[in-house]
């Protein structure tokens, strides 16, 4: 089975406001996922990853192929699929910075990052 940690977003994945994430994936690893997609399989959603003590908080489907793109391509929508707005409104801060605070500067650096784009299965 392949697994996503959410870590700072699990609480957003947890209540269902979440429902994409991007990755500095390899080429090669994102080809799991694109495969999982196209199987349709089943993805454990993870509160960290299992190296550092991380446990299955979930399960997820992706409703697409996996993409590549730029962050500065990321728009309202993307706040609101991250889970940042609820995070927002939430009060929960990101490494000190707020929810918007933490995007813009996750736009401005524009990396070429993965997009996973799903659907929450269940939680554990």
């Amino acid at each position: 089975m392949l697994y996503i940690s959410f870590a700072w977003t699990t609480d957003a994945f947890k209540v269902g406001v979440k429902h994409r994430t991007r990755r500095n994936w390899n080429d090669d690893y994102a080809k799991r996922f694109i495969k999982a997609f196209y199987n349709q399989d089943v993805i454990g959603a993870l509160d960290k990853n299992f190296r550092f003590g991380g446990k299955q908080v979930g399960s997820l489907k992706l409703t697409e192929a996996p993409f590549q793109q730029l962050t500065g391509k990321m728009s309202e929508f993307d706040y609101k699929a991250e889970g940042l707005y609820w995070m927002e409104k939430q009060g929960i801060k990101i490494r000190g910075l707020t929810p918007g605070e933490f995007f813009e500067n996750w736009k401005q650096s524009n990396e070429m990052v993965w997009v996973v784009t799903f659907v929450k299965l269940e939680n554990m």
